[in-house]
């Protein structure tokens, strides 16, 4: 029978499982257990296929993290991200920092790049050092999370699309609505042949391209050439190359939705080495209110994404958790504004 151990968490099976007991269905001693963990290589490759096996049917979670031996946590906040080296993160990281900067609490981040076979991995790395608790930013897929999640000696919260399957301990938007309302506000200023840009790389993206879909053909707009992605090192040299790429295809479009400021940035400047005029000609609309928006010539019409509230908010959820305290809100949807500027009629 599970225990309730206080918000966000619960004990689980993996949680109370010892060394000894992997060391007696496997038949070697504990010591063996522990120094085959830690370094591989000093027993036979059959014996540790045996081990990692057992390992991973007994939900055995290994505790590295020396300092956490003797007490409940080791006094870290895990973060785990896809996109810790994109501008549009930092508020979200501030808003963490700081919530958790007056505390007994550390923080310490790892970063998936957006490879989704890594999600799980960078948590059970976590778990296995018995944190004070995790915070999952913007998970590609639950599917092999939810288990260690369920499993967890620690609360998990999350920063997610509200579509996702956490329930508990969310904080987020719902991306879908990210899609529609921009692109409503485009229709409503007098653009019809409006361009999505973005490859929808991610579930966030793909929900707003589900959005944008969704208003362009209820408006009787809707052409899938006028959505276009890609990838380059540059963002703004994307939004560059995929304008240059949507003018050929679609030489009447006359509004670009783009997923980033930073490849709105780069619309603007091909509009201007072409001589297309903004926003008469064409409207754009960037993605995130970066602080460059608000200064190019015309000044870029934009989504604000409140991600400083978000990380404080979901920060503070965990704290709560963490702490046994009652949690204000289990799930929170902090939505968007858009910004109109120059860049839109």
């Amino acid at each position: 029978m599970n225990k309730s151990v206080g918000p966000g968490r619960t004990a689980r099976r993996g949680a109370q499982v010892k060394l000894s007991d992997v060391a007696k269905k496997v038949g070697v001693s504990p010591i063996t257990i522990s120094r085959a963990l830690r370094n591989p290589g000093i027993v036979s490759e059959d014996l540790r296929e045996v081990i990692l096996r057992v390992v991973d049917e007994m939900g055995y979670m290994p505790n590295l993290a020396a300092r956490a031996l003797a007490g409940r946590h080791n006094g870290v906040i895990g973060v785990i991200t896809p996109a810790l080296h994109q501008s549009g993160f930092t508020n979200l990281m501030v808003g963490i920092e700081d919530r958790f900067r007056d505390t007994e609490f550390t923080v310490q981040y790892s970063n998936t790049l957006r490879h989704t076979e890594g999600e799980a991995g960078l948590l059970k790395s976590f778990l296995t050092q018995k944190p004070a608790g995790v915070i999952i930013a913007g998970a590609e897929s639950y599917c092999d999370l939810l288990p260690l999640i369920e499993s967890a000696a620690c609360p998990i919260a999350h920063i997610a699309d509200l579509s996702q399957e956490p329930q508990t301990l969310v904080v987020g938007l719902d991306h879908y609505s990210a899609g529609t309302g921009p692109t409503r506000f485009l229709l409503s200023r007098g653009y019809r042949r409006i361009a999505f840009m973005g490859r929808g790389a991610d579930v966030r993206s793909r929900r707003r391209i589900e959005g944008y879909e969704a208003v362009m053909r209820e408006a009787g707009c809707f052409d899938p050439d006028l959505i276009i992605g890609g990838d380059a090192a540059s963002r703004t040299g994307l939004g560059r190359d995929l304008f240059a790429q949507l003018l050929q295809r679609v030489p009447d479009v006359d509004a670009v939705f783009a997923q980033s400021d930073e490849m709105a940035l780069g619309v603007l400047i091909e509009c201007k080495e072409r001589g297309i005029r903004v926003p008469e000609d064409l409207g754009i609309c960037g993605f995130n209110d970066l602080e460059f928006s608000a200064f190019t010539e015309p000044s870029l019409t934009t989504v604000h994404i409140p991600r400083y509230e978000i990380g404080c908010r979901v920060a503070d959820m965990l704290l709560r958790a963490v702490r046994d305290e009652p949690p204000d809100e289990d799930k929170a949807d902090l939505g968007f504004t858009i910004i109109p500027r120059g860049s839109t009629r």
